[in-house]
């Protein structure tokens, strides 16, 4: 589970939209707690989505190609919000070295990180091997 998440570099982030789910894809890094830091452009509809409402999901699969029905993937749910300024310089370096194609477009004002407050963690490891995570022992292995 752990290192699905740690590998991964892109995620499925699910908001809210006229009341129905938005799903969008969007490249993501952990912090040094696990949690999700997503790079977003305030044009972007999901920006516009998390600002109305903060509450999502992001979800991080391994598709098995030769059976996708046993496909590893986990669900983070919890809150968007977006990095406080004092943080912004650690984010920035941190989301840079795992997406260094961010580089041109990283100092556009328009654009800006967000934290994924995690409140529920859903693993489907494959076919059969479902749970819901506690957080404490996900963030375990950040430590």
């Amino acid at each position: 589970m752990i290192d699905l998440v740690k590998e991964g570099k892109s995620a499925t982030l699910s908001t809210t939209y006229d009341k129905v789910a938005f799903g969008s894809l969007t490249p993501y890094v952990l912090d040094n707690k696990g949690r999700p830091i997503i790079f977003v452009s305030d044009l972007a509809l999901h920006t516009k989505n998390i600002k109305k409402d903060p509450k999502c999901s992001l979800m991080v699969a391994k598709i098995d190609k030769d059976d996708i029905f046993n496909s590893a993937r986990i669900t983070f749910i919890g809150k968007m919000v977006k990095i406080p300024d004092k943080e912004l310089e650690e984010i920035k370096k941190l989301y840079l070295a795992r997406h260094k194609s961010a580089e041109d477009f990283v100092e556009l004002e328009d654009f800006s990180f967000y934290r994924l407050e995690i409140e529920k963690i859903y693993w489907v490891g494959g076919f059969g091997d479902i749970e819901w995570i506690e957080l404490k022992e996900y963030q375990k292995s950040f430590k």
